[in-house]
């Protein structure tokens, strides 16, 4: 009998985090009625916490799996950590974060991972927060009017999850039909960012932007030095510098953010498939 939601979530930024940790209590809260005890959740960071070793889940279990998405695909670290996830026929729900522009193949890449790690997924959606490299395009999101949909998807998502929860007997236990999501598995490796964060005067080489580096791609010794052929932008170093002295600089930058505001600003809303 289902007795517990996990969320699992990779969120340099807390944009993932918030959404994950909402739709994840959400589904328990309607979930509570199926349960003898009261439904119990957790969370895992992949951030700070990336999976040393392999995590089993059962058909006690149902997870609820966030990734962001850099340029329409899941970052490589992130499929590293999915690979490590292992379901027996456990019920999950996959969801992208992306910041307004486009997600691509991301969630159909989630979606697939998921479904070979042997995760059955009864829902997936894609849903917007804060453009990690230029803040001001989705600034403030998921704002109130995401939540709105964030708690529509979670409650659609439960009533789905009931369907397959009522019984404790697995010969009884029917099995999701596929999900209609759109995109592909992708055929080329991800796009490289041109641009990295790096630090500017107020630097005091604390070391806390390598220490979370998810790819180690920050010199501890010398915090200036990234190699970019690490480097996923993803921005958690921005994120951990306790001096605000991390960001991304240079006239590349400066024509990206420009060209990024003009294509990107106007808003766009969260979808998914059940």
């Amino acid at each position: 009998m289902i007795n517990r939601v996990v969320g699992v979530y990779f969120s340099p930024t807390e944009g993932t985090a918030k959404i994950i940790r909402r739709i994840a209590s959400e589904i328990a809260q309607r979930m509570n009625d199926e349960c003898i005890e009261e439904m119990q959740v957790s969370y895992i960071d992949f951030l700070h916490e990336p999976p040393a070793d392999d995590q089993n889940y059962s058909r006690d279990d149902i997870v609820v799996v966030g990734m962001p998405a850099y340029n329409g695909r899941i970052p490589l670290p992130c499929i590293k950590m999915i690979q490590k996830m292992h379901g027996d026929g456990t019920l999950a729900v996959s969801v992208i974060d992306y910041g307004n522009s486009s997600y691509g193949d991301s969630l159909y890449e989630l979606y697939s991972f998921l479904e070979d790690q042997g995760f059955e997924v009864v829902s997936a959606g894609a849903f917007v927060s804060e453009h990690v490299m230029f803040r001001r395009i989705a600034e403030d999101r998921p704002d109130m009017e995401d939540f709105k949909k964030i708690i529509e998807f979670s409650e659609l998502t439960a009533k789905k999850l009931h369907r397959f929860c009522g019984t404790v007997i697995d010969e009884l236990r029917s099995k999701p039909a596929p999900l209609d999501v759109r995109g592909s598995m992708p055929t080329k490796s991800p796009f490289r960012i041109p641009f990295h964060p790096t630090p500017n005067s107020k630097c005091t080489q604390c070391g806390e932007c390598a220490k979370i580096c998810p790819v180690g791609a920050i010199d501890p010794e010398d915090p200036s030095k990234v190699d970019g052929k690490k480097c996923i932008a993803c921005t958690a170093c921005i994120s951990a510098c306790p001096e605000g002295a991390r960001g991304f600089h240079g006239p590349m930058c400066a024509a990206s953010r420009i060209a990024f505001e003009k294509l990107y600003s106007k808003r766009k809303d969260p979808e998914w498939f059940l």
